[in-house]
C-alpha cells in the first residue's frame, strides 16, 4: 500500500500475467482533493468506481454530443475499455471514492452481459461490495491469486446485479410509493450521516409524516430500519473481511468504537469481536 501524488491510497497493483480470465490491475481509494482531475485516454482497462462522499463530474461524449454528468455520494460508475473521459472532483465538495481497474475477458463479458456501454452510472449503495473486493485484493499472494480472482469475479457480478436491479427486475408500482422511496433513500445513504431531519427535508414532508408512512408499511421507524441495516452490514463485514473493527465503526458513522460495540451487542447479543471469532470458528 502507498499514497500517490493525487492523495490516493493504492492498495493493490497487479499485472496481466498468469492467464487471461481476469486481471485486477489497480485498486485504491481517492481521498478528498479539490485539485483532483484525471484525463483518461483509451486503455484496455475497465474501471469500477463508487463515490463514498462529496461530489465530482464526468465529462465524455455520448453519441457525438458532449456530456457533463455530476456524481455524488452513493453513485456507482463504470468506464469501459477504450473510453476517453475526464473525471474530476468538485472543488467545493471534493469526493472520496473507492475503485478498482480490471482487464481480461471476464471483465469484458460482464460489461457485455449487463450492456454497460462506454460509461454507465447508477445511484445504488454498493460500498460494502467494493470494501469486500479491496479486502480480497489486499490479501492476495502468488499462491492464492486464483482463489482471489474467483472471489472478485463473484463480487463484481453482485455489484452489477445490484446497480441494475431496477432494470433487471422492475417493480414500478412498488418503487413509486412514498414508503418505498423513503426506504430506497435510506439504503442509498446508509454509509452517510443520516437523520430524520434530512429524510424529511429530502421528501419535503414533516418528520412525523415520515415516521407514520414508513412505520405503517414496514413496522419500524426509519431510524430503527437504518440501525438494523447498519448492523446487517457490520455482520457481513465482520464475517467476510478482516477489516479492523475501528474501520467498520467509522465507515458506518458510529461516533466511536465503543458506541458501535454497544449497539452491536444490543442487537446481536455479543460484541463485534466475539461475533467475528464465533463465525470463523463455526
Amino acid at each position: 500500500m502507498y499514497f500517490n501524488d493525487c492523495n490516493e491510497k493504492i492498495i493493490y497493483v497487479g499485472n496481466r500475467e498468469g492467464g487471461h480470465r481476469l486481471f485486477c490491475t489497480l485498486a485504491g481509494v481517492t481521498y478528498p482533493n479539490p485539485e483532483y482531475r484525471m484525463l483518461r485516454y483509451p486503455s484496455r482497462d475497465y474501471v469500477f468506481e463508487y463515490v463514498i462522499s462529496g461530489s465530482g463530474y464526468l465529462e465524455y461524449d455520448r453519441d457525438g454530443e458532449p456530456v457533463t454528468e455530476k456524481v455524488t455520494a452513493g453513485t456507482f460508475y463504470f468506464i469501459g475499455r477504450g473510453a476517453e473521459i475526464t473525471y474530476y472532483a468538485d472543488p467545493a465538495d471534493p469526493y472520496e471514492k473507492i475503485w478498482v481497474n480490471l482487464d481480461g475477458d471476464m471483465a469484458e463479458k460482464l460489461a457485455d452481459f449487463f450492456s454497460l456501454g462506454q460509461v454507465f452510472t447508477a445511484h445504488t449503495n454498493v460500498l460494502d461490495l467494493f470494501l469486500a473486493v479491496h479486502d480480497r485484493l489486499s490479501h492476495a499472494t502468488p499462491s492464492n491469486l486464483s482463489e482471489i480472482k474467483a472471489d472478485v469475479s463473484c463480487l463484481l457480478f453482485e455489484i452489477l446485479t445490484r446497480v441494475n436491479r431496477d432494470t433487471l427486475f422492475p417493480d414500478e408500482e412498488a418503487k413509486n410509493t412514498l414508503d418505498e422511496r423513503i426506504r430506497a433513500y435510506i439504503d442509498a445513504n446508509v454509509y452517510n450521516e443520516l437523520s430524520l431531519d434530512l429524510i424529511a427535508e429530502n421528501f419535503g414532508i414533516t418528520k412525523m409524516h415520515v415516521i407514520r408512512v414508513f412505520k405503517q408499511k414496514f413496522g419500524d421507524t426509519p431510524m430503527q430500519y437504518l440501525a438494523q441495516r447498519k448492523i446487517g452490514i457490520a455482520q457481513s463485514l465482520l464475517t467476510g473481511t478482516v477489516m479492523p473493527i475501528k474501520e467498520i465503526a467509522a465507515i458506518l458513522h458510529y461516533s466511536n468504537t465503543q458506541h458501535f460495540s454497544t449497539s452491536f451487542k444490543a442487537a446481536v447479543g455479543c460484541t463485534p469481536n466475539h461475533y467475528r471469532q464465533n463465525q470463523h470458528n463455526s
